[in-house]
């Protein structure tokens, strides 16, 4: 990124926090962030510039960082003050724009006004996350995807299309209900809630009672995608690091590393989204198999069906309860010993697999599981050649089939028919018309994505 570190004004510090008689230690690198000077004609600062509000009307609201932010630096929001006069949220994004050029002409809206002038993103969040005393945070990645999550819970990737090449400012528009926020210092949350953006840190399980602070810690040295081949039930996006079942269905949602494993190396995956209602486990393996050599039409729906194939193929049940925000470590030894360890939880060995071939990781998310993320893998450095280092490097290219910006274009209920539709009120756009009316007008009357209820169905024109 094109920011010079040194006018952050960046220190080492250090926090710790106690909960339930566990001591977690985190790391920022980043002094607090507080509102700029310049903002919207209806903000006030308050807190000595660390909170906003909108004093009058509802626009006009229109706020930035003071400083520019760093790619991955997680920017933390919590809502002081809510209105039910208004329709409408906050809208958080980034601008390119140093805010001090925007002095005498910053629009009405971030959306569209500010995002129709170039270098400036932002997105209106759901009306429902904007509740008094929520925590909200979001950053952006290393290709430009926008993040987010409320209290603790990452919700994935936003938005993306965000020019990281240059520096970055936070903006948010301070809309609708929302009248107050404030920006929290990390230091002071609960580790509940705070959620190291970095590819750094573990997420915080659930089950702190098995944990240990040295254990939340994992380094990743190799960035890895899902393989372009996967089940007709799948969706990519995030250049191939999120996996998604898609709506309706429980089967034939395999899906590949792209790369084959290096002995010793850990692969970070991350439960993304459950369905509670949905029975089953997620289904995992190990496979000689190329996934570049398979016919995604081949692909049986009994995962145990791959072990006919004339393949080295294993496949494993797992048994493990998921929530969202799980991290699942898999690795092979060089004696060939698969472990899998839940939340850094260490457990032993649960097969074997022959070492001396190419192996890929594989997933067949039926089942409570339907959404995965590939955060990446640590790998030894002896274990890695110039080719590999090289492979750390590049990008990902998306497949074919999707969008580069990582939109949805096919309807997620019939598979046939584009999306020309945009559900009321949450905004999601993943139905064709005639599928959206339908479920409308169904019983199940909620929202694919979601799960809000839909209240109208509006056709869109490309």
């Amino acid at each position: 990124m094109g920011a010079d570190n040194s006018t952050l004004n960046q220190k080492n510090r250090t926090v710790s926090m106690c909960d339930d008689g566990m001591t977690v230690t985190i790391r920022n690198n980043y002094d607090p962030l507080h509102f700029h000077q310049v903002h919207g004609e209806n903000i006030k600062l308050l807190k000595n510039g660390a909170a906003a509000c909108r004093s009058e009307g509802f626009c006009k609201g229109i706020a930035f960082s003071n400083r520019p932010v760093l790619v991955g630096e997680p920017i933390y929001i919590k809502f002081l003050e809510i209105s039910t006069n208004w329709s409408g949220a906050l809208r958080i994004g980034f601008t390119m724009n140093d805010p001090m050029t925007m002095k005498s002409k910053l629009p009405r809206y971030a959306c569209p006004d500010l995002t129709s002038i170039q270098g400036n993103w932002a997105k209106a969040i759901a009306e429902r996350m904007a509740k008094k005393d929520s925590k909200l945070y979001y950053y952006v990645d290393n290709n430009g995807d926008v993040h987010y999550g409320l209290n603790g819970v990452e919700h994935g990737v936003f938005f993306g299309g965000v020019n990281i090449s240059n520096k970055l400012w936070a903006v948010l528009d301070i809309y609708g209900n929302t009248v107050a926020v404030e920006f929290v210092n990390p230091h002071s949350m609960n580790p509940e809630c705070a959620v190291e953006a970095s590819q750094n840190m573990c997420l915080l399980p659930k089950n702190k009672d098995v944990m240990s602070a040295s254990a939340l810690n994992f380094q990743i040295n190799r960035c890895l995608s899902f393989h372009c081949v996967h089940g007709k039930n799948v969706s990519l996006k995030a250049n191939r690091t999120v996996a998604s079942r898609k709506y309706g269905f429980n089967s034939l949602a395999y899906v590949f590393t792209e790369c084959s494993l290096k002995l010793e190396e850990k692969i970070y995956i991350k439960i993304s989204r459950t369905n509670p209602k949905v029975n089953g486990n997620l289904l995992y393996g190990i496979t000689s198999c190329n996934p570049s050599t398979l016919n995604p039409h081949d692909l049986p729906e009994n995962a145990d069906d791959l072990l006919d194939r004339p393949e080295y193929w294993i496949v494993r049940n797992d048994t493990n309860s998921y929530e969202a925000g799980d991290v699942i470590v898999y690795s092979i030894s060089t004696e060939g010993e698969v472990t899998v360890m839940k939340n850094c939880d260490y457990k032993s060995a649960l097969f074997h697999v022959d070492p001396t071939q190419p192996l890929w990781l594989f997933f067949d998310m039926v089942g409570s599981v339907s959404e995965i993320n590939m955060l990446g893998s640590s790998v030894p450095d002896s274990a890695l050649s110039d080719a590999d280092f090289e492979e750390i490097m590049s990008v990902s290219l998306p497949s074919k089939t999707e969008k580069a910006n990582g939109q949805q274009t096919e309807c997620v209920i019939c598979f046939g028919e584009q999306v020309d539709c945009v559900v009321y009120r949450c905004g999601h756009m993943c139905m064709c018309y005639s599928c959206a009316s339908k479920l409308k007008n169904s019983a199940n009357d909620q929202c694919p994505i979601c799960r809000e209820v839909i209240q109208d169905v509006i056709r869109i024109y490309r």
